[in-house]
């Protein structure tokens, strides 16, 4: 979007009207960051097509079970154990539709459901006395 700044000062060399870019973008969309502690944060369309660039040759992506909601993650971080695959850290959550367009930004309450449906896959990991939470990928096979 653009916008017009005026500005007369009396000073024939450097008065007038100037063009300024203004990045606007809608607070209420966007994708969702999570890490598998609980901490979360909204990205904005600029901050996920960055992230999404950044990931693309190290990305796997996972439907939240029978959900709309997609979560993507850095494939290199994902843990093959005892037959199943757990990811620790920060993901990505969008939502895909199913109508041919692709992944979407999420809008209003869809923030929290997809947090909830995530975190409602998360398990407890226990690695030297410490306790982790883990995104399962699924059970059962290696990746």
């Amino acid at each position: 979007m653009k916008s017009m700044e005026v500005n007369i000062a009396l000073d024939p060399v450097n008065d007038g009207a100037t063009i300024i870019n203004i990045n606007v973008e809608k607070k209420n969309e966007g994708a969702l960051i999570i890490g598998t502690n609980g901490e979360r944060k909204r990205a904005s369309l600029a901050e996920t097509v960055e992230i999404l660039t950044k990931i693309q040759d190290i990305s796997y992506g996972d439907y939240l079970g029978k959900t709309p909601y997609v979560v993507i993650i850095n494939a290199e971080k994902i843990l093959s154990l005892d037959g199943g695959a757990y990811f620790i850290g920060s993901a990505l959550i969008m939502k895909d539709e199913g109508k041919g367009k692709g992944l979407e930004l999420l809008t209003g309450d869809e923030f929290d459901e997809a947090a909830k449906v995530f975190a409602s896959r998360l398990v407890t990991l226990t690695a030297n006395g410490q306790d982790f939470s883990a995104y399962e990928i699924y059970s059962g096979g290696a990746l």
